[in-house]
């Protein structure tokens, strides 16, 4: 706009800007007739769609196969050491398929080739069946037992031996068959020397079972059910979605991969577009690059923005092949488009990072891998910091190295996760200097300044506990929200609402709540159990207790509210946040209690979306699927108080002040095992890029004991492991770039008595046993312009345990108003006479006219009014004259015409108006009065039928419709008696008036009544 082009700025409102899941959106709404889909498509939430594929995944989850595949995993040791969910494999399958494209062709090929890939590793089948290999395995370990306890070896090591040949043996007679790891641990049993020649027999047996029928056919079987399950279950949920008129996200990548093949839609979209722009495209998945490169084909110019570098979603699906592909294709890297200089990082953190990294990416030119800083330690013209770098700052490259105190190997895990922790805790104290983003002055580094990259989400956990434990407040997307304190307080509280009889909600109210040790609640428990045998209506327990109170005043007023509402309902009544606060650590649990609360709108938005109600109960096991699936994540509790927590792979994008690399002596994720996608060719075809390619999987049938098996050697001896190995060489080196390119000020590498082996890799081009790090030098072994860099060296000699330190509260806690009273009672504005309790008497009763017969309700109300219109009406009559004019006009609004001689309009007016100037020495008569009257605070409003002044004071006539006998009227005149008193009251307070008379009219049967209150 500054610029002057207003008007391309105007048409920007046309382009297709967004994510790659809007821009389909947009596309499948706007060629809908072309892509078979409606124009008002709507895409299934991620959520939803996990909860759709389940329901199609049970449908096919017949019992027979759930039974086989039990088995079968129990067979491969997949639950050797915990249960394993083979559904998960199933999940993968699909979704890996799914991402790709891959028909179910494909897939019946790859269940197929799967095995047939396999089993080139496995030994030949033998000719000898199930029954022979089962019964020659007792014989021999039979034969074995016998001549170990026959020989004159007594060490520990063979004694242990025979234990384990009983238990097998015992096993092996009890279920007919041994699991797979069984007899791999059979072939390589250790004993004492004396025993190696007695042992010998028994091992060679038990290595042929690679040769036994049934170890190839449960491997089959395993992959074969796997897929078949997998396939069922795809075609399943796309008829499910089908009828539903449904689509998810990965459809809609197929849809519009499918309807870029469309001649029409190519040729508008060859006109519009002029410029295709894809950003971060090295984490793109194959089938989105197939999107893009169809699209690129369509527009003038395509600009591709990434850095293949950072491709660390393999798991995903991202195939880094296919971005190399289309950087060859388009001729390579222009030098003009190559990022040259660094903004983020200090001089020897950006020097560290080139001297590493152009040599494990030796593949691509040095001058796509190294930066230049523009934060350097001298200021100069060219770089961002116009003064020199502060003495205060220390250099960039941290190296810890922690070592036990005393003599003895190092303590095992989470010895290391508690050094760092105390180490992070221990720097900050004294004061660790950093440059805050775009600011001239340095400052003493926060906890939030500080960031732990950690190899996985499990390893996570174990860092922010041990954090923890050393007093620090940790950012961490962790699960187990429905465990803490504040969440089960909570939860009971609306338990408790749900069913009053969940004496474990109560328990957790008064234990979490009230404070109440749990010895008094047992005892109180207990009590109440002794009175309620004895006297079945005793009342609830803890009926009396504060919070249950409130809690059942709530039961009836939140009925009708939502889930949300009355979570909310219950934190403001009950001034739970109060409690929460009081227990420490506020924060955390504040923001704890706003993920519970955004997780009840969640539920209610996934109702809506599923065109189902939402309930308490539904929420609550809506919460119970999100903790099974370990996905009931607590607030992550960032802020400047706290050590950042994280996964190298969740830290892409993101920068700290100082970056600890945790887990730099991990081992290389190299299995073959499990899902990958083979290349049939190697070039790829970037006319056809989700081509030419399937899906393997192979299964460990060993468990933990597959090391030093026949299995083994032979796959590592393959293509297929060197080709594994090398892509998670790549990966682990691109992971490791990731990490060390987040730091802005300080990179922290802690090291221990392990080799750091994923640091040796990167380094050394694959292989562990080169050590990069020296604690004992200040040195590196990485080179930059001539010069070796160096780093500070610290080495810690920590204890062998740790205490726990303990969080520090005593910071200010949240401020908060004085309690509330509670609610207070506010009558409405207008009284409800039929609300009031007034006594009544009758203590006159005037005929003046027969009654009227009336054959139903309606009849009554309706000839009701005419009479009482009559009576208003005759009040003003000149003459009789006129009264018959206003019969009939009575009768033509009513359409009575032909009936209206029968009321006898007249008789009963002259006959009423009688009795009030004679029984009641009426001096004046006025109609429809209306009056109005304060009681405290509330209004009484009322139109008064007749008011007659007297000699002795006001007499006043309500109208009533009711008739029947004497009894019942008498009756509906006492149940008017509220109403009669506030008229009365009112009018004396207009008049001043002590005597006031009420009288009930009812009009249909001339009676007059006369109440008084």
């Amino acid at each position: 706009m500054e610029e002057g082009f207003a008007q391309q700025a105007d048409e920007l409102t046309n382009a297709l800007i967004g994510t790659v899941h809007s821009l389909g959106v947009k596309l499948l709404r706007r060629f809908a007739f072309e892509a078979g889909v409606s124009p008002e498509v709507s895409i299934i939430a991620e959520e939803d769609e996990h909860f759709m594929f389940n329901q199609s995944l049970a449908t096919v989850l017949r019992r027979e196969r759930v039974e086989a595949m039990d088995a079968l995993a129990s067979k491969l040791g997949l639950n050797k050491r915990e249960f394993f969910d083979w559904r998960k494999e199933v999940h993968q399958i699909t979704s890996l398929a799914r991402a790709n494209d891959f028909d179910i062709e494909v897939l019946e090929k790859s269940k197929s080739r799967s095995f047939e890939t396999y089993k080139e590793f496995l030994g030949p089948v033998s000719d000898k069946n199930a029954e022979w290999f089962n019964e020659s395995l007792k014989e021999k370990i039979l034969e074995t037992i016998q001549k170990l306890e026959d020989n004159e070896d007594t060490t520990k090591k063979t004694a242990d031996v025979v234990d384990l040949l009983k238990t097998t043996l015992r096993e092996l007679k009890l279920r007919g068959f041994l699991f797979w790891y069984q007899w791999a641990k059979l072939s390589k049993v250790s004993t004492g020397a004396k025993s190696r020649e007695d042992i010998e027999p028994l091992q060679r047996f038990a290595r042929l079972h690679d040769t036994h029928p049934d170890f190839h056919k449960d491997i089959k079987d395993y992959i074969d059910l796997l897929f078949t399950i997998s396939i069922e279950a795809i075609r399943e949920y796309t008829n499910y979605k089908n009828k539903r008129g449904l689509i998810d996200y990965t459809d809609m990548e197929a849809y519009v991969n499918k309807l870029l093949d469309h001649p029409i839609v190519q040729e508008v979209l060859k006109e519009e577009l002029s410029l295709l722009m894809v950003d971060e495209f090295q984490d793109t998945s194959p089938i989105q690059l197939s999107v893009f490169l169809k699209l690129a084909k369509l527009a003038d110019q395509s600009i591709w923005v990434g850095d293949p570098k950072q491709s660390i979603y393999g798991f995903r699906g991202a195939e880094p092949r296919l971005m190399q592909a289309i950087i060859e294709q388009s001729g390579g890297v222009r030098p003009e488009d190559i990022q040259k200089d660094s903004w983020r990082s200090r001089e020897d953190a950006v020097f560290a990072a080139n001297a590493i990294f152009t040599k494990a990416f030796s593949e691509m030119p040095v001058e796509q891998v190294a930066l230049n800083p523009k934060r350097t330690k001298k200021a100069s013209k060219e770089s961002i910091n116009k003064e020199d770098e502060s003495s205060m700052m220390g250099n960039a490259l941290i190296h810890w190295h922690f070592k036990p105190e005393g003599e003895g190997r190092q303590p095992a895990k989470p010895w290391m996760e508690h050094c760092i922790a105390r180490t992070i805790k221990d720097e900050l104290e004294k004061g660790i200097f950093i440059q805050p983003k775009g600011e001239k002055e340095c400052r003493k580094a926060v906890p939030g300044d500080v960031a732990v990259l950690c190899r996985s989400n499990a390893g996570c956990q174990v860092m922010a506990t041990a954090l923890n434990e050393a007093g620090l407040k940790v950012a961490i997307a962790r699960s187990g929200l429905l465990n803490t304190a504040e969440a089960k307080l909570i939860l009971a509280c609306l338990k408790y609402l749900l069913n009053p009889k969940d004496s474990l909600a109560v328990a957790e109210i008064l234990l979490l709540g009230a404070n109440v040790p749990v010895e008094e609640i047992i005892e109180d428990r207990l009590k109440w159990l002794e009175q309620k045998q004895s006297d079945p209506a005793f009342h609830q327990w803890a009926a009396d207790q504060e919070q249950i109170v409130k809690l059942d005043q709530l039961r009836l007023e939140t009925a009708e509210l939502s889930s949300a509402e009355i979570l909310d309902y219950v934190l403001e009544v009950l001034d739970l946040r109060r409690i929460i606060t009081s227990w420490g650590n506020e924060g955390q649990r504040l923001e704890n209690v706003e993920t519970l609360r955004k997780f009840a709108l969640d539920y209610e938005d996934a109702c809506n979306r599923m065109h189902s109600a939402a309930s308490l109960g539904g929420f609550y096991l809506w919460l119970d699927e999100l903790e099974r699936n370990q996905n009931d994540l607590q607030g992550a509790g960032t802020g400047p108080g706290a050590v950042n927590v994280l996964t190298y792979h969740k830290s892409k994008g993101l920068e700290w002040p100082i970056v600890v690399c945790h887990n730099l002596d991990d081992k290389l994720r190299a299995d073959v095992w499990g899902l990958d996608i083979v290349a049939e060719k190697n070039e790829v075809d970037l006319n056809d890029v989700l081509g030419n390619r399937w899906l393997r999987f192979w299964v460990n049938p060993y468990g933990d004991q597959y090391r030093k098996t026949e299995l083994e050697k032979r796959i590592n001896e393959s293509v297929a492991k060197e080709n594994k190995l090398k892509n998670s060489l790549r990966e682990e080196s691109r992971l490791l770039y990731v990490a060390i390119t987040r730091a802005r000020d300080y990179i922290v590498f802690p090291t221990n008595a392990y080799p750091t082996k994923w640091l040796n890799r990167v380094w050394h081009e694959g292989r562990e046993d080169f050590p990069v790090l020296d604690p004992d030098s200040n040195e590196t072994q990485w080179e930059w312009l001539n010069q070796f860099l160096v780093k500070d060296t610290t080495i810690f000699e920590m204890p062998r345990s740790f205490e726990a330190e303990g969080l520090d509260d005593s910071g200010k806690l949240p401020e908060y108003f004085d309690r509330g009273v509670g609610k207070d009672f506010f009558p409405p504005f207008r009284i409800d006479p039929t609300a009031l309790e007034v006594k009544g008497q009758i203590v006159n009763v005037f005929h003046y006219h027969p009654p009227v017969l009336v054959e139903d309700f309606e009849g009554q109300q309706e000839i009701g009014q005419i009479i009482a219109s009559f009576f208003w009406a005759d009040m003003h009559l000149e003459n009789p004259e006129a009264g018959e004019s206003v019969e009939i006009r009575l009768a033509n609004h009513f359409s009575i015409s032909e009936d209206i001689g029968k009321l006898s309009l007249k008789g009963r007016a002259s006959a009423f108006y009688r009795l009030l100037e004679n029984e009641l020495d009426s001096k004046t008569i006025k109609g429809h009065f209306p009056l109005s009257h304060f009681v405290g605070d509330q209004l009484f409003t009322v139109t008064i039928d007749f008011l007659l002044i007297t000699s002795e004071g006001i007499i006043m006539i309500k109208n009533d419709h009711t008739t029947g006998q004497e009894k019942l009227l008498k009756k509906r005149a006492l149940a008017l008696s509220s109403e009669l008193s506030l008229s009365r009251q009112a009018l004396q307070a207009m008049n001043g008036t002590p005597v006031v008379r009420t009288f009930v009219h009812f009009i249909l049967d001339g009676v007059l009544m006369e109440v008084q209150t």
